[in-house]
């Protein structure tokens, strides 16, 4: 166990994390002398530059979350700005706060790590309870998705942009809330606004400045989450976000999210050619709203208040939607349990006899179809010698989508 001690916090500490170390003539009046004891017990995430420790705060007693981002590896990879984006964004959201939001509750330095500390989900990530074939029962997997949205419909109300929504990056608290965090990437759009008249693929206005060097400003994201208008590098809107819900609704309903592929590369071709494959099993009313979300336009996908209304969300009570008690067991039918070995047990595709043999114990035509589904679907998704058909394919598209990706 590790203790973190008498950490001396500055107001706005975080504004320069190569100065972290810096201390002026009036630092007595600027600073806030505290004694600060964490003790950090065990690593419950980890990120690309990050690990996220169980904490004990000896002052409060609580139980918390602490981000951990070492400077050295912040400054090799050039993503002090991501830390600093994540506390601004964190403040902001704060105020006054949402009960699917995730709450960052204090920030502080030492000499060799930024720590972001942050209200404390006992059941970890919604991600770890979707199976193979989706999250069960599907009742608590709609409450889920209903306060995914109304979380989704808070921080865009601040003006905010999360830019990476998906299972992984909600949580779940002792009381088996959902809250929404990781806003890392997230971009407030009051600083997105080009004054050029002509904006177009290699406008400045799509790219970041860093130690000299051009970033791409708007693709940023998981691949496979990401709206057609990210992986070109457009600016952003709500409607990404939005995209990213419905992405989010495909992988918790299926168990698996929308868009896969071999490579990151293969990822993005499929999204912009909208190649998208629901299981047999998949709800109907969710695939309609799912069909309703993923429009490669984003002027065209619904509001909000449009998915509220949607007729998958019609038993949905919003305005009372905590009030609705969430079990934590996962009642699985039979048919469900065999899937659920067949999938943690494929090693390859199934032979005939093994699916005959399949059919005698289940003896449910929507669970072949199901399992034959994702037979295919591992065979499409997974490593194979035929992915330059596919981007031969795409790259002959290439002259019908080129004044599309100059847009």
């Amino acid at each position: 166990m590790v203790i973190i001690s008498s950490i001396r916090m500055k107001r706005g500490f975080l504004l320069n994390i190569n100065d972290g170390n810096k201390r002026d003539d009036n630092s007595d009046a600027t600073e806030k002398s505290i004694i600060k004891n964490y003790k950090l017990d065990k690593i419950i995430g980890t990120g690309n530059l990050t690990e996220v420790y169980l904490a004990y705060n000896t002052i409060s007693g609580n139980c918390v979350a602490v981000k951990v981002a070492n400077k050295t590896k912040l400054r090799a990879y050039r993503k002090e700005e991501d830390i600093l984006n994540e506390k601004n964004i964190g403040l902001q959201l704060n105020n006054p706060g949402h009960s699917n939001v995730l709450r960052l509750l204090e920030t502080f330095v030492d000499k060799e790590n930024v720590y972001i500390s942050y209200e404390y989900c006992q059941y970890g990530e919604l991600w770890q309870y979707i199976m193979p074939f989706g999250f069960k029962p599907e009742r608590t997997a709609k409450l889920y998705l209903a306060q995914l949205l109304l979380a989704v419909e808070y921080i865009h109300s601040k003006n905010i942009v999360h830019r990476d929504i998906k299972a992984e990056n909600c949580f779940l608290s002792s009381d088996k809330t959902l809250k929404l965090g990781d806003f890392g990437t997230a971009l407030a759009l009051s600083s997105t606004k080009c004054t050029s008249k002509n904006c177009k693929l290699s406008c400045p206005c799509r790219f970041n400045m860093v130690r000299g060097r051009r970033q791409f400003k708007y693709y940023v994201g998981t691949p496979q989450f990401m709206a057609p208008e990210s992986i070109k590098n457009q600016p952003v809107t709500f409607s990404a976000d939005i995209w990213s819900y419905g992405c989010t609704v495909f992988q918790v309903l299926s168990g698996f999210p929308p868009f896969n592929a071999p490579s990151e590369f293969l990822v993005c071709c499929r999204v912009l050619d909208l190649k998208l494959n629901f299981p047999p099993d998949f709800p109907k009313l969710a695939k309609d709203l799912v069909l309703s979300i993923l429009k490669k336009d984003p002027y065209e996908r619904p509001t909000i208040n449009a998915i509220k209304q949607h007729e998958y969300f019609k038993d949905i009570n919003f305005q009372e939607i905590h009030k609705e008690f969430i079990s934590s067991t996962q009642l699985l039918s039979l048919t469900e349990l065999c899937l659920l070995k067949m999938t943690e047990s494929y090693k390859g595709q199934f032979s005939d006899e093994y699916i005959d043999n399949l059919n005698l114990s289940i003896n449910t035509k929507l669970s072949l179809k199901r399992l034959n589904y994702d037979i295919q679907r591992r065979i499409y998704e997974g490593p194979r010698d035929t992915w330059e058909e596919e981007f031969i394919h795409h790259i002959k598209l290439k002259n019908d989508s080129t004044s599309d990706l100059n847009k």
